[in-house]
């Protein structure tokens, strides 16, 4: 009797402890679906400290879908092609082989809008940083002399304003408009007086750095340094570093712009040198040329010697903007057309070979 009792307390009791058991992987299950859940919202909030905040092991295990795949074919993707640099002199009237008018300026900005093309700084040239959207292509404005028409001041209801129909007014104006098209272009300036308002050049540099403009040599008067003796072009190059970097301490000048595109043969000098103290170093070198600059991937890249192409309709005999324009459209091989991404290098396969290895620097090579 007593074993019989003692038997059916042990099954009774051994029957409680599975279901104890049971019940308690059961709410261990359910807690960890519920912290799961949690987990997985979280990962898709705000982190306290704002968006800025350092991201947490939940980001990692939880990345964000990646963006869709780019159709390199589709969109006609080539690094390796041709970028336009171009010269512009004058803005103002008449339409001249050196002057462009404000609107036939407003009509080139929108003719290469239209056509997919977006601007790059010289320096990012230089630099090979092509950030631009998948599809389109990079251009670099210059403008050389430092004209009263590529910067002026005017007076309007008793204070100064820019001038809404020069260089300056109508690029502003146009990328308040069109943001995706960017804020970029090289004044190749010389002294005593650029942009012909003396009482102001100290505020119109300042005001072109401070909105992502840039400063280019153009040579301290001028000077033609082809007719020049070593000594004396070292002179041109140095005095214009010194005297920008009196307006503006610390700036660098990256650029030459050569006067009439002219050189000696020797340019060692005219790259790099130095006078009374006062050292230069021009990193890229910009001709009159009549034709868009090689890729800065490509082994034609020289930056000692970059062409450029005129913009303008008169006296251009083939080579001007719009004779490149249609050219770039016909023969879409010859334009480079940007993968939207700075780190990777995108060519089709058969001009993989035009790349230099050692101008990659850490970009990826991706030929298709």
């Amino acid at each position: 009797m007593y074993y019989r009792s003692q038997s059916r307390w042990q099954k009774n009791r051994f029957q409680a402890a599975l279901l104890a058991l049971a019940l308690l992987l059961a709410a261990t299950l359910l807690v960890s679906c519920s912290n799961s859940e949690g987990n997985t919202e979280g990962n898709t909030a705000v982190p306290p400290g704002g968006e800025d905040e350092e991201p947490g092991n939940g980001e990692q295990e939880n990345p964000e879908d990646p963006g869709e795949e780019i159709d390199y074919q589709a969109l006609g993707v080539n690094e390796a092609g041709r970028i336009m640099i171009l010269m512009y002199h004058e803005i103002g009237e008449p339409e001249d082989v050196w002057c462009r008018t404000p609107d036939n300026f407003r009509k080139d900005l929108e003719t290469l809008y239209e056509a997919g093309y977006r601007l790059i700084s010289m320096s990012d040239l230089l630099d090979g940083h092509i950030d631009v959207p998948a599809g389109c292509s990079p251009v670099v404005l210059t403008f050389d002399d430092g004209n009263a028409g590529q910067f002026r001041y005017i007076e309007k209801d008793g204070r100064q304003v820019i001038d809404p129909d020069c260089a300056v007014g109508i690029l502003e104006e146009f990328y308040a408009a069109h943001p995706d098209f960017g804020l970029a272009a090289t004044f190749y300036i010389y002294y005593d007086n650029p942009f012909r308002q003396q009482e102001n050049i100290q505020h119109k540099l300042e005001y072109l750095v401070e909105k992502g403009f840039e400063i280019g040599n153009h040579c301290y008067t001028h000077g033609i340094l082809s007719r020049l003796s070593p000594e004396d072009a070292r002179r041109e190059l140095a005095l214009h570093v010194k005297r920008t970097k009196e307006y503006l301490p610390g700036y660098t000048v990256r650029s030459l712009a050569l006067p009439k595109g002219e050189y000696p043969k020797d340019m060692s000098y005219v790259i790099e040198g130095s006078y009374e103290g006062t050292a230069y170093h021009n990193e890229g070198i910009l001709l009159v040329g009549a034709e868009p600059a090689p890729s800065p991937f490509t082994v034609k890249y020289d930056p000692a010697a970059l062409p450029r192409v005129r913009a303008s309709e008169t006296g251009v005999e083939g080579y001007g903007l719009y004779d490149w324009l249609e050219r770039l459209s016909n023969n879409p091989e010859l334009r480079y057309v940007s993968d939207g991404d700075p780190a990777t290098v995108v060519v089709p396969e058969e001009m993989a070979e035009q790349i230099d290895r050692l101008r990659l620097g850490n970009r990826t090579l991706i030929p298709y």
